[in-house]
């Protein structure tokens, strides 16, 4: 991997509660594996609920992190890493956002990566990435369990570069990241952002010391992946 850094890490996080009962969409609408994949998760089929695809009137958390990164001033590229089978990433969100926020470089959206949006996704970043890039990282769970009846909403936004920076990313890829045993700082969730919010939230914490290796390990109902960085200067890391 080519050496990639992070300068700024946003997070926007909100518990949502518009789901719908599994009963109410098509057969052939939701992923039969992700359907059984929640089921084995430990939802019982009786109380699976799905989101809502229909426009929400709460402010869309894409827009709440990239109004946190800040728009630049060049035309750096947008990447929109977002995936789920009742969104469309690529087209009306994205093209939304662009317009109204009115950025002047290239917007890509990524799709199909599911849960690994947040740690398989630099190895696309890599080779992307001409020297400096905006990305949002979205993370909407389409299931949920009626007796809770709320999931979590999130979106991390990055600003990334080519080059040395006070938070570097040095490998990624799918699978169990077995080999590292002896990093600093383990975070492991289901979800494409749940990594990246315990490393903004250890970063404000003022827990990470400079040099440290971080892990973060999604493991999730279907795939698992793992991102490994390290952080060069804690301080240097703009959050918000």
């Amino acid at each position: 991997m080519a050496d990639l850094s992070i300068t700024r890490l946003c997070a926007a996080v909100r518990t949502h509660t518009d789901y719908l009962p599994l009963t109410a969409f098509p057969d052939d609408l939701l992923p039969k594996q992700r359907v059984e994949a929640a089921i084995q998760e430990g939802i019982p089929l009786e109380h699976l609920i799905v989101v809502n695809p229909a426009d929400s009137d709460q402010p869309e958390l894409s827009d709440l992190a990239l109004a946190a990164v800040g728009v630049p001033d060049d035309d750096q590229p947008l990447f929109l890493i977002r995936s789920g089978p009742l969104r469309d990433p690529m087209v009306t969100l994205l093209a939304r956002m662009v317009l109204e926020f009115g950025w002047r470089g290239d917007d890509i959206g990524i799709t199909h990566l599911d849960e690994l949006g947040g740690t398989v996704g630099f190895e696309l970043l890599d080779w992307a990435i001409p020297s400096v890039a905006t990305v949002l990282i979205c993370d909407e769970p389409v299931f949920a369990d009626a007796r809770v009846g709320t999931g979590r909403f999130a979106t991390v936004g990055l600003r990334v570069r080519q080059g040395p920076g006070p938070l570097r990313v040095l490998d990624a890829g799918e699978g169990s990241p077995e080999s590292f045993s002896d990093v600093e700082w383990r975070f492991t969730g289901s979800g494409a952002c749940d990594g990246w919010l315990d490393v903004h939230a250890a970063l404000q914490a003022g827990d990470i010391a400079d040099g440290e290796r971080i892990l973060l390990h999604t493991k999730g109902p279907l795939r698992e992946g793992w991102l490994l960085a390290q952080v060069v200067d804690a301080a240097g890391v703009e959050l918000a």
